[in-house]
């Protein structure tokens, strides 16, 4: 097998020591060079109508999971906020990409590619970029409170030291991810959809989804 030349080890070390910055930008470039096959060009959705929008999603969340948490059993192992997360990360694929809240307000999401409703996988990368560090925050926590339980009932009194500090350290990583959540993902995804004028957020560079102007309808619950 040949060796690889001096030449491609230098461009290795040269990847390896750039800066998250610079890291950063070439992301950015990468989504760019990937929006230049887009057919549909995004609209400048006015931020007081996303965040109406946004408003009653997450009341009808609030009341989905008010009525999910009534049904036995399901109560054990979902809490009111995972399941208001899981509907805010599905909401754009009904209706067409519009949605409930985004329907009251004429906004849709769109497939930058072809002019369509989003796709379910659109949908989850759009909507999971801000709201999976969160959800995977309820997951950690929920598998704890359930599993502790029933641990300290099966394993010898000696292993519950351990599996205390295993505990913590899982306490320690929720804690991590809901940092990551308030202090970089969270007001990045605010900068991006309230100043930028295609109105994009990180979540539609990354699914090729954007926003736009919609006539109301609520005649196709699921998109494509």
């Amino acid at each position: 097998m040949p060796r690889p030349s001096s030449g491609s080890r230098k461009d290795l070390r040269e990847s390896e020591k750039r800066s998250p910055l610079q890291l950063w930008h070439a992301f950015n470039q990468s989504l760019e060079e990937k929006r230049a096959d887009a057919v549909f060009e995004p609209e400048h959705i006015e931020p007081g109508r996303r965040l109406t929008a946004l408003g009653i999603d997450f009341g009808i969340g609030f009341f989905v999971s008010m009525f999910i948490m009534l049904l036995p059993v399901v109560n054990i192992f979902l809490t009111s906020q995972m399941i208001i997360m899981i509907y805010l990360i599905f909401r754009d694929y009904f209706f067409e990409g519009r949605g409930v809240g985004k329907n009251l307000m004429g906004i849709q999401v769109v497939d930058i590619y072809s002019g369509n409703s989003p796709s379910l996988r659109q949908v989850i990368e759009r909507n999971g970029i801000y709201l999976g560090p969160l959800l995977i925050c309820q997951v950690l926590a929920l598998l704890v409170n359930l599993l502790l339980p029933l641990l300290t009932h099966i394993l010898p009194v000696q292993a519950i030291a351990p599996l205390t500090t295993t505990v913590s350290a899982i306490g320690n990583i929720v804690v991590a991810i809901a940092a990551l959540y308030l202090f970089v993902i969270l007001p990045l995804e605010s900068y991006r959809c309230y100043d930028r004028e295609d109105s994009m957020r990180l979540g539609d560079e990354i699914a090729g989804t954007c926003l736009a102007n919609s006539d109301m309808s609520f005649s196709n619950f699921l998109s494509r």
